[in-house]
């Protein structure tokens, strides 16, 4: 088979790729999909209808051999960091439409200094001014008519408003605007402190994913569109320093497709590690690996970024608890300036979500997370080893920046004042030091056991007393009380570091650049550098984290990179 482009990866950003490019029926295209497709009309209920995690890590939806080391790496090698390390699974999505298809449906664009801060750092024609187009051309907005609104979009944005918040969400809007953070309708219009309801791309209480939005039946039926969907990338092949095509296997079965140009959009963990197993990368790591060396390119791999966060979890009160009739559960979000010398403004956010869960436990629990929207602390992707079956080697480093864990801290003491005091405390019989450990994702499991253990420990909370202890004995970790984590700083320390994760918000990997930045792997058009007919396009690209969960930014970059490919 050959094709003009092979785009690798059908997430948030390669469905946009693939409807812009095959738009043009001059143009062949094929899209290579790891984990199985959603057309329009099979799109698995979970998906539909779901608000959060479906399917929640079974092999069919996620990448469930990936893993990641969460803690300060500080001078550790690879090596080192395995050996003293315990690394955590990380829910990585394997299906059309990537993140978008699984996860909390949260559509937020960030804050026009992000992306004036990315042509700040070498990326030409990134500045706000010139994406808000893109993401106007993105969106349908179902609720406003501004003219920083898209209402013509392919994929919807709707906000669940007050009126269907829980008591206690109200409870807590009300006490930050106590303290000078204003309430919004719509976070577009939002320039400093403020707090608003999430945007969701969801239409009629189902979810819309970038599958959904882009690959529609018009466009699968498209003639010079190839939809390969459970088919894994193994490696990429050059003549040359020139990208020729894409080895993919499907069913067991291998196969060569041809390209005129490969567009990897695999996202910040899968795309450097594509690069890497083909010999572009650091020159010293891939010796270490016995990968040949292409182009040294050491950029690739560096520069990993998230939002790392942490919470206190919440048991509510019969009186501030989401009806069970709502299908959101994430009802306030929160971008505030910390006050930090060293940071930006608006450089915090905070989440306060209605119940943990769509069970009857979940129901009785809420969580209120937060942690910054602006983090320093930078990690890395590495190969384990050359072959294509082996994941590669992710480490977050969370915290290893002083400023994050600062941040960390005094949020922490703030957000126990509201949760202590009126209006919230009305809404609380109790709250603690969150960890979401092994055992808490594992309950999000759709299984009948965890049907039956949940449903039981909801019974027990109702009952009061012993009962209820034990139940919330269990969620708490010992170690980390509640008066002791927040009058001592060394426990504070230690709950943020053994709790610390990030909000499945990777990015920055292949960071865009100037061409005399030695660290930038791509141009300002996704082209890598170094070598010919190689683009990426996906969230590594992103030189900073934008204050916003990334799947809109990711899309925004799919339409961006499209238009430099159509442009050209």
């Amino acid at each position: 088979m050959r094709f003009d482009y092979v785009i690798v990866g059908g997430g948030s950003a390669g469905c946009v790729l693939a409807n812009r490019l095959s738009a043009d029926p001059r143009r062949s295209v094929c899209l290579v999909e790891a984990g199985p497709d959603t057309p329009p009309e099979a799109v698995p209920d979970a998906i539909y209808s779901d608000a959060f995690l479906p399917d929640y890590f079974q092999p069919y939806r996620y990448w469930t051999d990936l893993e990641a080391y969460t803690g300060a790496l500080g001078n550790k090698s690879q090596a080192q960091v395995k050996a003293d390390m315990k690394p955590r699974r990380y829910e990585q999505a394997r299906v059309m439409g990537g993140g978008s298809s699984v996860n909390g449906q949260v559509l937020i664009r960030g804050l026009a200094a992000d992306y004036d801060e990315w042509e700040e750092l070498g990326a030409s024609g990134w500045s706000w001014n010139d994406c808000l187009p893109l993401f106007k051309r993105i969106e349908r907005d179902l609720d406003f008519a501004t003219p920083l609104s898209g209402t013509e979009g392919r994929i919807p944005i709707r906000r669940t408003f007050p009126e269907h918040w829980s008591p206690f969400a109200l409870a807590f809007r009300d006490a930050v605007g106590k303290v000078g953070i204003p309430y919004l309708d719509d976070s577009h219009q939002q320039t400093g402190d403020a707090c608003f309801p999430f945007g969701r791309n969801n239409a009629y209480n189902h979810r819309v994913s970038a599958a959904a939005g882009y690959l529609d039946e018009s466009t699968r039926r498209r003639p010079n569109l190839r939809i390969l969907a459970g088919s894994t990338a193994r490696s990429l092949t050059f003549e040359g320093r020139r990208a020729t095509g894409v080895n993919v296997v499907t069913k067991g079965r291998e196969q060569w497709i041809e390209a005129g140009e490969v567009i990897l959009s695999a996202g910040a963990l899968h795309t450097p590690a594509l690069l890497m197993r083909a010999g572009i990368g650091s020159a010293e790591h891939l010796r270490e690996v016995n990968v040949p060396v292409l182009c040294d390119r050491r950029g690739v791999g560096e520069n990993l970024l998230d939002h790392p966060l942490i919470g206190f979890g919440v048991h509510l009160r019969d009186h501030g608890r989401l009806s069970p009739a709502a299908r959101n559960g994430f009802l306030m979000h929160m971008r505030w300036s910390s006050g930090h010398p060293d940071c930006a403004p608006v450089d915090m956010k905070l989440t306060v979500s209605g119940r943990f869960a769509a069970t009857r436990l979940g129901q009785r629990l809420a969580t209120v997370n937060f942690g910054p929207n602006k983090a320093y602390s930078k990690g890395i992707v590495r190969l384990n080893a050359a072959s294509p079956e082996a994941e590669p080697f992710v480490a977050f480093n969370y915290l290893s920046d002083e400023r994050d864990l600062a941040r960390f801290k005094s949020t922490a003491r703030r957000v126990a004042g509201f949760l202590s005091t009126d209006p919230v405390s009305g809404f609380v019989n109790g709250f603690w030091p969150g960890i979401y450990a092994e055992s808490l994702r594992n309950l999000s499991a759709p299984t009948a056991w965890n049907k039956l253990v949940t449903n039981v420990a909801a019974s027990l909370l109702d009952l009061g007393g012993p009962a209820r202890r034990m139940v919330l004995g269990a969620a708490v970790d010992r170690r980390f009380p509640l008066e002791r984590t927040l009058a001592d700083d060394a426990t504070m320390e230690e709950w943020i570091r053994t709790g610390v994760q990030g909000d499945w918000h990777p990015c920055g990997t292949c960071k865009m650049g100037a061409p005399d930045d030695s660290y930038a792997v791509v141009d300002p058009k996704g082209l890598v550098y170094g070598v010919e007919r190689l683009r990426v396009a996906d969230a590594s690209i992103m030189p900073s984290i934008p204050s916003a969960n990334i799947n809109l930014t990711t899309m925004m970059i799919g339409e961006k990179i499209a238009d430099c490919i159509i442009s050209a």
